[in-house]
Order: C-alpha cells, then sequence, then structure tokens
C-alpha cells in the first residue's frame, strides 16, 4: 500500500540555524529500509552530515510512503543539503522490508493441532475470514505458532489463536474461525472422450472434493470407468456419472462377422452377419451365410461372435 507521509520538521528547522555546513545530496529513486525509523540516509545518498538523523516514522512492515517533491524540498532545506527538486513530480518510494507468513505456513500450522484432535485422511479448511497472513518485521523468522485451539468433533468446527513468530514473542496475533471440510477421492477423465473412446487405466486421473457438494449418482471406483465409453462427450476434470457411460459396440448390426464354434480342441469357424449391435459378452442375434439360419451368439471381439 502506498501513502503519503505527514512528517513533522519543525524540529530541523530549529537545527537549520546550526548546520551551515552545506551537504551535496542525490535523491535515491527507491529506498528500502529495514528499521522502525527513516533517517536522512535513506532518503538521500551522498549526505556527509547527519546522515543517521531521523525524520520520522518507517511505513509498516511490507508497506510503503512516498514523499513528494515538497516534503523532500523542506527536508532538505530544513537540514541545509545541497538538493532541490527538478520537477513537481520528483517523489521518492519507500518499502519496509517484511518477513511474511503465508496462508500456507499458517494452514499447515492449524492442521498439525487438528490431527492431534483425531482427524485423519483428505480434508480442507474453510476460515471464516478468507486466507489470512502475516506481515512481521525482517528481522524475524516465518514462524508461527497456535496458543489456544478449539475443536468439535460433531459440527467439524474449530477455533484458534495464532501468534508470530512465536507464543515467546508474539509481534502479531490473531483469531480465526472456520470448518473442516471432508474430501473424497473421485475419479475423472485426464482429457476430453468422445463416444467410441475406450477408457483405460491412463485416462483416469483422481481429485479430492467435498463429501457434501457430491451427486448420489457420481461413479466413485475407476473400475466402474475402464473398458466403458461415454454415450456423449466426457469433459476432463469432470465427475462422471451413473448412465452417461456404456459398453462400446464392436459388432455392428447388418456388418459381417465371424462366427466361431468351438467343441473340445477343435474350433470351427463360419461367416455371417450381425442382426443386433453388440458390446463384448453382449447376447445377439447372427445368421449364418453358409446355412442361412439365425442363431444366437456371445460377442467375443471386434466383429466375432462366438456359438456355445
Amino acid at each position: 500500500m502506498t501513502y503519503m507521509v505527514k512528517i513533522t520538521i519543525f524540529f530541523m528547522i530549529a537545527l537549520h540555524g546550526v548546520v551551515s555546513l552545506a551537504n551535496a545530496a542525490s535523491l535515491k529513486s527507491v529506498s528500502i529500509v529495514e528499521s522502525d525509523v527513516l533517517k536522512v540516509s535513506d532518503i538521500f545518498d551522498g549526505v556527509t552530515h547527519n546522515a543517521n538523523y531521523v525524520i520520522g516514522a518507517a511505513p509498516l512492515p511490507g508497506e510503503d510512503m512516498t514523499l513528494n517533491a515538497r516534503t523532500l524540498y523542506r527536508i532538505a532545506k530544513a537540514l541545509d543539503l545541497s538538493w532541490s527538486p527538478l520537477s513537481s513530480r520528483e517523489q521518492i518510494t519507500i518499502r519496509r522490508e517484511a518477513t511474511i507468513i503465508s496462508y500456507d505456513d499458517i494452514e499447515s500450522t492449524l492442521k498439525q493441532k487438528i490431527s492431534e484432535k483425531g482427524v485423519h485422511g483428505h480434508y480442507a479448511l474453510e476460515l471464516n475470514n478468507g486466507k489470512p497472513s502475516f506481515v512481521i518485521p525482517a528481522s524475524f523468522d516465518a514462524t508461527v505458532e497456535v496458543t489456544q485451539f478449539q475443536y468439535d468433533m460433531q459440527k467439524d468446527v474449530f477455533s484458534a489463536t495464532l501468534v508470530a513468530p512465536s507464543r515467546d514473542n508474539p509481534i502479531k496475533k490473531m483469531t480465526v474461525r472456520g470448518s473442516v471440510e471432508r474430501l473424497v477421492s473421485v475419479p475423472v477423465l485426464r482429457s476430453n472422450l468422445q463416444n467410441g473412446d475406450v477408457i483405460t487405466k491412463n485416462d483416469i486421473d483422481f481429485i479430492n472434493v467435498p463429501q457434501e457438494k457430491l451427486q448420489h449418482d457420481v461413479i466413485m471406483n475407476e473400475e466402474q470407468l475402464i473398458g466403458l465409453t461415454p454415450r456423449r462427450i466426457a469433459h476432463a476434470g469432470k465427475f462422471i456419472l451413473n448412465g452417461t457411460l456404456h459398453r462400446p459396440q464392436i459388432v455392428a448390426r447388418g456388418e459381417p462377422i465371424v462366427i466361431a464354434f468351438t467343441q473340445g480342441a477343435l474350433t470351427l469357424t463360419a461367416k455371417g452377419r450381425a442382426l443386433q449391435d453388440g458390446a463384448k459378452g453382449d447376447l445377439i442375434r447372427v445368421k449364418n451365410m453358409d446355412s442361412s439360419r439365425t442363431v444366437d451368439a456371445i460377442v467375443t471381439a471386434a466383429n466375432q461372435v462366438a456359438v456355445q
């Protein structure tokens, strides 16, 4: 966040009569500071006198402040610096270094406390205040601890008090409330498939989704997908519902087929024609083209059937 800082300089003006030595100075374009206070050397280069003079408070950790040409000129004049702005647009941005404790770190710490309560498996956290983070001075480590924790097993809700960087040195403190979303692993397709594309194990991926968001007819087992084909297009990463897949038709009505008859070690084949569509394992009607007889046969492979 960038904001204009108001710097009180009446005490500097009092120094004007004392500091008679002119200091040649040049304005920095960007200044990165670590401390709580802002010094002359944080703004100007080439200052030989009063370089460590404190002129005000530094921005908060992780924040910026901007000093415009008018404010800079007043500072330079009060400290008898040989500097003046080249234009009214001249300015400097001062940035305070900080240690950022991300939401991922906070989430990991909360999950550790939740696991101590006996919650295991796949789950996600939903915090009432979004995905917070900590911003602390750069001199501290990116660590966070929980000082108070309450968990309701019946409702899967919790509250926690977090401090950074530690309970012994709580520079920042935060209270969070949230809930645990139980997750279920669901098979989905890696890429779009259409009718005729037979699903294999390599086509399947898994995603974790909140249990309460699942429809009752979502396919949960990858074995229910393998070897089937979509009735229409099936989209990657989407739930697959019962009734949207079927066994692929490998025998088409009216197409020529091979009819096999097996007895012991003896197998006889004959030319035939399918009178029905069929998937592997289906019992369909076929016609023996040599005898013109119509018989029932089981689909065994593409354009192949077997007579029992």
